[in-house]
């Protein structure tokens, strides 16, 4: 099997691809529940719930992201245990 990136930046990945998610997708719900802070002021997006599909569609990007870098780890580990010792 192919390894595209490291191990280490297999790992880094996964862990801000997870952080990312939570944070697009809580952003996601304020917009889409019209929190004050985030839609009553003039340089706020004008358009709330396209604002929330963004961030939606962000998070599944960063999910499609988690799922590469986890199987890449996954990889990375296979490779390890079948290699020859000498």
């Amino acid at each position: 099997m192919k390894t595209f990136v490291s191990p280490g930046n297999a790992v880094c990945c996964s862990i801000l691809s997870v952080f990312g998610i939570i944070f697009l997708v809580a952003l996601g719900f304020a917009f889409d529940s019209r929190v004050e802070v985030l839609t009553e002021f003039v340089t706020d997006p004008d358009d709330p719930e396209a604002t929330a599909k963004a961030c939606f569609s962000a998070a599944i990007v960063y999910a499609c992201f988690l799922g590469f870098c986890s199987c890449q780890t996954l990889v990375h580990r296979y490779n390890s245990r079948n290699q020859i010792q000498l």
